[in-house]
């Protein structure tokens, strides 16, 4: 039960711009146990499916749920929305350092850092906020979703990689919000193939890294992590009372964030 909880947790981190959902799955020490089980899924298939199941559930309910929330709050309140979920990230930074230095640290472990966070940074070069909601019937258009699935499985596998973030420079983050929140199966089910096929070959990856490259790995999780803040800022700010009551929520958010992991883990 506890796990599905966490899969809720982590399906609504995934459909908020600018956050990493799989940046919680370390936070919940479950990163790597999902990659273990994804990697290997065919040696014991039985003892995966149980674990990973609650997990991916709770992902998919979260996910869901949170999709017509976010539909209406980043058309209306985009400055608010973002000003708080900066606060949100802020929150998960203390604990993905604690995980990046637990078994220890080299000074060569921060050019992995600055490669990442610098990459990261790049996004704030690109449009990000432009929302493209129209969806496109043609044949073609299936390999455009299957994308949106390959998408989506980098930044649940490499935490701190933000889907949306991605999504919104390929124009297509519109489309997979709306696409959720109305259940349109013509983009759903070729963005799920493309998750499912990606997540399986990457985790092999990844896993391979974290075994072999512990701190390197993480640190570049850490600096990708870091570099979303400036894009989620991105967004014009008004200094007026709606500002004030959000950095007052952010403020909140932050601490609530911060104690809740560590309840919660």
């Amino acid at each position: 039960m506890i796990n599905f909880i966490k899969g809720i947790i982590v399906g609504i981190f995934n459909i908020i711009p600018g956050l990493s959902g799989s940046a919680l799955l370390v936070i919940f020490d479950l990163y790597e146990k999902c990659l273990n089980s994804i990697g290997n899924f065919f040696r014991k298939p039985k003892e995966n499916f149980i674990f990973l199941l609650p997990i991916t559930l709770g992902i998919i309910l979260g996910t869901y749920l949170f999709s017509n929330i976010v539909f209406v709050l980043i058309n209306k309140w985009p400055m608010e929305l973002y000003t708080i979920f900066t606060f949100f990230i802020l929150g998960t930074i203390p604990h993905l350092f604690h995980e990046a230095t637990k078994k220890g640290f080299q000074k060569t472990y921060i050019i992995s850092f600055l490669t990442t966070f610098i990459l990261g940074m790049s996004l704030l070069f690109l449009d990000t906020k432009n929302l493209n909601y129209s969806i496109d019937y043609s044949a073609i258009s299936i390999i455009k979703y299957f994308i949106i699935g390959i998408t989506l499985s980098f930044s649940t596998i490499i935490p701190g990689i933000s889907s949306t973030v991605l999504l919104s420079l390929m124009n297509l983050y519109g489309i997979y919000i709306y696409s959720i929140s109305s259940i349109n199966l013509f983009v759903l089910i070729p963005a799920c193939l493309g998750f499912a096929i990606t997540t399986f070959f990457i985790s092999k990856i990844i896993n391979y890294l974290l075994k072999n490259y512990y701190g390197y790995t993480y640190f570049a999780i850490l600096g990708f992590s870091l570099s979303t803040i400036p894009c989620l800022l991105q967004t014009k700010i008004v200094f007026n009372n709606s500002f004030v009551i959000s950095i007052i929520i952010g403020i909140i958010a932050f601490f609530i964030t911060n104690y809740s992991f560590r309840v919660i883990k």
